[in-house]
């Protein structure tokens, strides 16, 4: 009976140090700041109040206010960084009605906004002013995903409000992680090590009494 229980005992060390690998796998970006005023467009994409997701692809919702001067920035992530998966997940925690992201495939031109689109969050802010607003794309093999963040309010207005965006990589729609990119560190694998190695002298003090 104990001998079982030192076997199950291990068991339960290696599946615990396997769920720390890859507890947090899937994020591969999460940081906050602001549009600024570096770049800017004329015109932005249409609040349509759909939010992407994996079952469909997104129809463009068009572009309005094409006179209008709106400040924009742009995060880029190749196949590589996404961990060559295809279901991502991007979350935008922004309490300013003001701060809109979009996502498009490989590149994105400001006078084609409907070129190489993949999707967006439907609406600008949180939900309610409080609540982070997520949506999905699928991003195709070997493809590079681009983030656009805009203003919805012309000029300068909005270009200081803050946000924080994560983006979140996935195998599949069940939300199951994709390759690893951590393993435990050195100190894990003494501490597994030294366990291991301590059980080992259990069962073999057990086996020579009996």
């Amino acid at each position: 009976m104990k001998l079982r229980n030192l076997f199950l005992s291990a068991v339960c060390i290696v599946a615990a140090l396997e769920f720390t690998a890859n507890a947090s796998a899937e994020v591969i970006d999460s940081f906050s700041g602001t549009i600024g005023t570096g770049t800017s467009q004329t015109g932005r994409l249409s609040r349509d109040g759909i939010i992407s997701d994996w079952s469909s692809s997104k129809t463009f919702p068009g572009e309005i206010n094409t006179s209008t001067t709106y400040y924009y920035s742009t995060y880029s992530y190749t196949s590589t960084d996404l961990l060559s998966a295809s279901y991502i997940q991007i979350d935008m925690d922004s309490t300013s009605a003001n701060t809109f992201i979009s996502a498009y495939l490989n590149s994105y031109d400001p006078t084609n906004k409907s070129l190489n689109y993949l999707g967006d969050e439907g609406q600008s802010g949180n939900f309610f002013g409080v609540d982070t607003v997520s949506f999905q794309i699928v991003v195709p093999a070997n493809g590079t995903l681009v983030l656009v963040l805009n203003t919805t309010a012309g000029g300068t207005t909005g270009s200081a409000d803050p946000f924080t965006i994560t983006v979140e990589a996935f195998a599949n729609t069940d939300f199951d992680d994709p390759a690893p990119t951590s393993v435990p560190e050195p100190a894990t694998f003494v501490l597994l090590g030294s366990g291991l190695v301590g059980m080992a002298g259990a069962v073999r003090r057990r086996m020579s009494k009996t």
